[in-house]
């Protein structure tokens, strides 16, 4: 047998496949295996031709060319195929992903392998898909979606444990912002309802209306269910009293007669202590709220005093079958100081109304009480001219009287001398 094709055998038979075992068991699912294989096929051409040149002579030395160049053409392709190719693959992507793109497809042949590339491209694929999922977050939490979570990969995920925390403070700001927007809805609120109370109260200024417009304007707008306006009754010092000016239930005027004592129940309580009083927890039979199908105990009751300069005018009492919010409660504490100015001014307006009247009335009788003088004055001063003038005919009279009766005397007296002188012849 020619020594060239024992050679080839040997090669063939011995040291390729010796060689491969040798990098297979060394390198096996590693980058190097297929690189070490490429170059194993390469030299293993190039020994053939260098053994043939030898074995046939120099003179066929041109056929090393070939060959060498065949063997690296192998080798290229096989290294190309195995190596560089899916190394492209893995660095076309890494591009896409440096300029921010994530819609990357790694075609599954180049995550098959067990080397370092095909760990590489299936790392990279994972990479692709947490970075969708951590994108996909990212935009959830733009749109304002603080609810969708994400799951962090490890402890050293700091790009998504930063979008967590993120997203935190973001919620944290949504909350204060929510709580801040609340707050000035509830400032509106109250606002608005001061605003149209101060309307009613400009409006009216008889106490009796003036109560009703305010208790119905106040059950209604806090939702509540009935209500009344006590006010204070100084008539008598010796016994004060809260009486109930107005009531209102179920969008009707209400006629009850009720009154407390200072002291007396809840509202008397209230007066006394100058302080509100929220109730949950309502006492038996103390009220109920009445409607044309039935009655109820309320859930909340809420009663007001009416204070001017630390002096309470009168309480509000408002129940409800809902319970009073905070800011309902703070509503209605700074609605009863306007209220409680416009009904003291009401009352002083009525009082001034009922001394004017009282007054030009007086003046009135007084006036007549001087016209009735004046004709007195003038009958008086007549009866005086008249016995002024009958008094002097009376003297006029007596005056000739007297005339008369000198003249009489004289005439008796010349009578008795001519009666003596008679007597005497």
């Amino acid at each position: 047998m020619s020594p060239f094709l024992i050679f080839i055998l040997v090669m063939l038979l011995g040291v390729l496949p010796l060689s491969y075992f040798v990098y297979w068991y060394k390198y096996r699912g590693t980058i190097i295996y297929k690189t070490a294989f490429a170059i194993l096929i390469t030299n293993f051409l190039v020994a053939i031709a260098s053994f043939g040149i030898g074995h046939f002579g120099i003179k066929y030395i041109y056929w090393y060319i070939p060959i060498g160049y065949l063997a690296l053409l192998i080798g290229n392709m096989i290294f190309k195929k195995y190596v560089q190719k899916p190394l492209k693959e893995t660095t076309g992507s890494l591009k896409k992903l440096v300029k921010g793109d994530l819609n990357v497809q790694i075609e599954e042949k180049y995550k098959i392998s067990n080397d370092e590339t095909g760990q590489m491209n299936n790392a990279l694929d994972e990479m692709i898909i947490n970075l969708k999922d951590t994108a996909e977050f990212a935009r959830q939490i733009g749109e304002g979606n603080l609810e969708h979570e994400i799951e962090l990969l490890s402890e050293s995920d700091h790009l998504r444990i930063a979008l967590t925390e993120m997203k935190e403070k973001l919620r944290e700001a949504d909350k204060i912002q929510e709580e801040k927007r609340i707050e000035e809805e509830k400032r509106s609120w109250a606002n608005e309802g001061l605003a149209k109370l101060n309307e009613i109260l400009r409006k009216q200024n008889d106490v009796e209306e003036l109560s009703y417009q305010i208790i119905s304007f106040l059950v209604n707008y806090i939702n509540a269910n009935q209500g009344g306006i006590f006010i204070k009754n100084n008539d008598d010092p010796q016994n004060i009293t809260l009486d109930l000016k107005s009531f209102y239930a179920f969008n009707r005027r209400k006629y009850i007669k009720k009154s407390f004592e200072l002291g007396e129940g809840l509202v008397g309580n209230c007066a006394i202590e100058k302080k509100k009083n929220h109730l949950t927890e309502i006492p038996d039979n103390y009220i109920r709220i009445t409607s044309g199908l039935g009655g109820s105990n309320p859930r909340s009751l809420i009663l007001i005093p009416m204070k001017l300069e630390e002096e309470v005018l009168g309480v509000i009492e408002i129940a409800s079958f809902n319970k009073y919010k905070d800011y309902q409660i703070d509503f209605l504490e700074q609605a009863s100081l306007s209220i409680a100015s416009s009904l003291n001014m009401a009352e002083t307006n009525k009082r001034t109304s009922e001394l004017l009247e009282r007054t030009q009335q007086q003046a009135e009788e007084m006036a007549a009480q001087e016209e009735e003088m004046r004709q007195n004055m003038e009958e008086l001063q007549a009866t005086q001219e008249e016995s002024s003038r009958r008094a002097e005919d009376f003297e006029q009279q007596i005056i000739e009287l007297q005339k008369t009766n000198e003249k009489l005397e004289g005439q008796l007296e010349r009578a008795k001398t001519k009666i003596k002188t008679s007597e005497k012849k």
